[in-house]
């Protein structure tokens, strides 16, 4: 019988781990995915996808995050280890 993949299943390690920085430093910030779309013109139904680890952006859409959440891009795939 044919298995189906869900979408949590297929997501990457590293998708997951931008997914959770994102939203961690948009909460930070307090801002809104709406507000994060307008600082770098990235739709937010495709913030969205990202903050879900339902999308990949490419390299140009990963550094115009990192200005508009005022963060690197080696920080926002970096693993946060607790102390």
């Amino acid at each position: 019988m044919a298995r189906y993949l869900r979408l949590d299943e297929a997501a990457s390690e590293l998708a997951k781990l931008l997914a959770e920085n994102c939203k961690r430093r948009r909460a930070d910030l307090a801002i809104s995915q709406a507000e994060l779309a307008e600082r770098t013109g990235i739709a937010a139904s495709h913030i969205s996808l990202i903050e879900q680890a339902k999308a990949n952006p490419t390299l140009e859409v990963l550094e115009d995050m990192a200005k508009g959440l005022q963060t690197t891009v080696v920080a926002l795939l970096a693993a946060h280890t607790n102390p």
